[in-house]
């Protein structure tokens, strides 16, 4: 997935506008079975980190993809959010 829609609950509580709900990926986490579990994503002018797929309803309805192609990453890794 590299963006998403913000579930109405939590664009109410950040305070994300209209027209900033859909938010693109900036990181998310990976397990040894290719498994994602947090995302960071950035909505407008603010970013949201710790995101699960419940908190997430995926652009043009496209299911949730195993992804094969980076390692595991993890949410305490110091690489997080850094630009490269």
């Amino acid at each position: 997935m590299k963006e998403g829609k913000l579930s109405s609950a939590l664009q109410e509580r950040y305070g994300i506008s209209d027209k900033d709900v859909m938010g693109t990926v900036l990181w998310h986490s990976l397990n040894e079975n290719g498994e994602i579990g947090v995302y960071d994503m950035k909505f407008g002018n603010t970013i949201i980190r710790n995101l699960t797929e419940a908190d997430l309803e995926e652009s043009h309805g496209e299911p949730h993809k195993k992804d094969d192609e980076h390692g595991v990453q993890n949410p305490s890794d110091k690489q997080r959010g850094a630009k490269k």
